[in-house]
């Protein structure tokens, strides 16, 4: 039951000082939110244990970007991941381990610059009941890869945090797989910029993706 005990820490951490992207050795490179407050994620839970979740060419504003670009740039967002391991409801938190990939570019398609794309490999948490899921990601430990057009900052360690809000139907579990859903979407990216002075960093979510890889971890050795 420790590793139980450390993941509720690390979720009760979490809320009391919120979450951020980046690791407590990156910057942040890029944030973005969607234009209006639609619903334009989409969670697609199979019946059979898998849920799916994406967005595809969701226009949104970049309104922070390490690149010596000016801001806000209008860009488009698209999002595809899957579930790669059953939801789990831990002192009233559903995690679930998801792979996936996304692209924020100038043109629809992922075409055009490419200000930020990636692959990742990591865990989607939330409040059970709630309206809000959040899609994160730290590397170290788990896998996170970037490339972009203008950004050039893209070393370890790397961090991504996709917030998902008006979360509805409220998060659950169904089948062993997080309910189908629809919410709206920002986002967050972060990496090591070499000899800057990092900005202050939130330790939470660093918090929760150490305690979520060890639980992760010991129920695949189980």
């Amino acid at each position: 039951m420790t590793h139980l005990k450390q993941l509720a820490a690390g979720f009760a951490f979490a809320a009391a000082v919120g979450l951020c992207a980046a690791p407590a050795s990156a910057t942040v490179i890029l944030t973005f939110g969607q234009v209006g407050n639609g619903n334009t994620i989409t969670g697609t839970n199979n019946g059979a244990g898998s849920t799916t979740i994406s967005g595809t060419d969701i226009d949104v504003t970049i309104t922070q970007i390490d690149a010596g670009l000016g801001t806000p740039i209008d860009a488009f967002f698209t999002l595809s991941a899957t579930s790669t391991g059953a939801a789990v409801n831990v002192a009233g938190n559903v995690i679930q381990e998801y792979s996936g990939s996304f692209c924020i570019t100038s043109l629809a398609g992922c075409l055009g610059t490419n200000y930020l794309s990636g692959t990742f490999s990591d865990s989607t948490f939330g409040a059970a009941g709630g309206a809000a899921l959040t899609m994160s990601v730290a590397n170290p430990p788990a896998t996170l890869d970037f490339q972009s057009d203008v950004i050039s900052a893209l070393d370890l360690g790397r961090g991504l945090s996709f917030s998902f809000a008006n979360v509805s139907p409220p998060v659950g579990i169904t089948a062993g797989s997080l309910s189908s859903f629809e919410s709206s979407v920002s986002g967050t990216a972060s990496a090591n910029v070499g000899q800057r002075t990092p900005e202050p960093a939130t330790l939470g979510l660093l918090g929760i993706a150490l305690a979520g890889l060890g639980f992760m971890q010991r129920r695949r050795q189980s």
